[in-house]
């Protein structure tokens, strides 16, 4: 049976880019399962690209490949990698693209007594995976352009790779991959837990960096750009304005019921957001 490969792009869906690409999956291995999780990413942000990967690609069937093409650096010298890890397989430029899911393989793995906001620019493939730079030019697509190496050299190894194909077949072991410093909170002078909004939703929701588990027991109070939000709702019809939720990956979110958080506070990728430990003096 043909594993499932996923598409995450910022080819939008307007132009041809992503039906080229499943072209030539489907003319290597016509049976492949080819699954689109976003074309939507904003034109070559890469860390957006990262966070919806870390979203999603634990939900699919164990041995999924998964295709991440937003490269803004595509016909220059940097490497094309996959990565192998016990339940996926990983294809992308080797510019951060895969920051988060090496993070999280690194954390259940090999714990790193180094937050993440520490992180060198080069990480260790993560033990019990390998991963290697895409060299062996006999599995591309000929001619290979200098642009759009999504359909010329990504499609056609994923879809060997769907066949079963040894990652080992298709270049040289590599022992890192680059990534970006994944955000993570920490405490002020006070003792508050300070974070940032890491990801923007299309209804306009703030995903903060922090999860359920540092919401303090004793109750908390939210702020982000002089707004103060008394507590945490269970889920988002409740009340009116704005709200703070744990959503559905886990991570604290600031939302207005039928409105946008984002328009609302002006608010944007990287902004402080603040929780106030009731219990602290």
């Amino acid at each position: 049976m043909s594993r499932v490969i996923t598409l995450t792009t910022d080819f939008g869906t307007s132009d041809g880019y992503v039906a080229s690409m499943k072209g030539v999956i489907l003319s290597i291995n016509p049976s492949a399962v080819i699954v689109d999780i976003s074309h939507a990413i904003e034109p070559q942000f890469i860390r957006q690209a990262a966070f919806i990967l870390h979203t999603t690609w634990r939900y699919f069937p164990q041995g999924s490949i998964h295709i991440v093409i937003v490269d803004p650096g595509v016909g220059s010298d940097r490497r094309m990698v996959i990565l192998n890890t016990p339940t996926a397989c990983f294809l992308a430029p080797d510019n951060g693209a895969l920051s988060y899911v090496l993070y999280e393989l690194e954390q259940e793995n090999r714990p790193s007594s180094n937050p993440g906001h520490n992180a060198p620019s080069e990480r260790p493939v993560p033990a019990g995976c390998e991963a290697v730079s895409i060299t062996k030019e006999e599995y591309w697509r000929k001619p290979v352009s200098s642009t759009f190496h999504g359909r010329d050299i990504f499609a056609p190894v994923a879809a060997y790779l769907s066949q079963d194909y040894p990652v080992a077949t298709f270049g040289d072991k590599i022992d890192s991959l680059y990534s970006f410093p994944i955000p993570e909170p920490f405490r002020d002078a006070t003792g508050h837990l300070v974070g940032h909004i890491i990801h923007i939703d299309r209804y306009g929701n703030l995903i903060t960096n922090f999860r359920s588990r540092d919401i303090p027991p004793g109750g908390a109070a939210v702020e982000i750009r002089n707004q103060r939000i008394d507590n945490t709702s269970p889920y988002y019809a409740q009340g009116g304005g704005l709200i703070a939720v744990v959503g559905g990956n886990d991570y604290l979110e600031l939302s207005v019921r039928d409105g946008s958080a984002a328009a609302t506070l002006g608010a944007r990728v990287g902004d402080t957001v603040t929780i106030v430990d009731r219990l602290l003096k």
